[in-house]
């Protein structure tokens, strides 16, 4: 079963002390419920029971997938919960060759989720993503400030994103052809990127951009 635990959070709205029941670690296998909590971006919902104060209390949480083999780490930018060194080998043996992500945010890790279930290589989609970026602010006219991997359809030959852009609440979707995708693997592939590692990596833009700095300077 996934790890849990009983934390004391003071509600920063009326100052009551909650127990708090946290997943530090989490078996997409063993509990699909937590599983469908981070695709809903539900899972550090928190709500006060003596105010209704509401608000996300994201803290370090490790999500696996065995099946997918895949791992990724959250670890938040900032919060009460610090962060300890992990050797993976040591601390996991048992996922020994997966493929080992970190993230600093619940829609970070639903992405990861998204894309390792799917089959892809989030190399290639950040690549992807890359591109689009830059279409989805053209089209709308506004910079876009963060955009996250929703689905691919081989069958229609899509792939889809979601885009937030400044000053908007409501993301915009924006697609392209899988072709797109198999293009960016490809090139993925030509640099020779680790796509399975001992320590977790952070696998998002400037990890695109640097392939392509790579890739663009083979060419030369």
């Amino acid at each position: 079963m996934p790890s849990l635990g009983n934390r004391d959070v003071s509600c920063p709205h009326c100052g009551a002390v909650v127990k708090t029941r946290m997943s530090p670690e989490i078996s997409a296998g063993e509990n699909p419920d937590l599983r469908q909590r981070v695709l809903d971006e539900t899972l550090f919902d928190w709500k006060c029971p003596e105010c209704g104060y509401e608000a996300q209390l994201v803290y370090p949480c490790l999500y696996h997938d065995k099946e997918n083999h895949f791992m990724v780490y959250v670890v938040p930018n900032s919060g009460c919960c610090p962060l300890e060194p992990v050797d993976v080998g040591e601390a996991f043996p048992q996922f020994n060759g997966l493929a080992k992500r970190v993230v600093s945010s619940l829609a970070g890790l639903k992405e990861k989720v998204l894309i390792f279930e799917a089959g892809l290589n989030d190399f290639a989609v950040e690549l992807v993503k890359l591109a689009l970026t830059d279409v989805a602010g053209k089209k709308h006219h506004k910079t876009a400030t963060a955009g996250y991997f929703c689905f691919a359809d081989e069958k229609e030959n899509r792939i889809g994103f979601s885009f937030f852009l400044q000053g908007e609440e409501k993301p915009v979707q924006q697609g392209t052809r899988m072709d797109v995708y198999r293009k960016s693997l490809e090139i993925v592939e030509s640099v020779g990127t680790v796509l399975q590692d001992d320590q977790f990596i952070s696998v998002d833009c400037a990890a695109a951009e640097e392939i392509l700095r790579v890739y663009r300077g083979g060419e030369e």
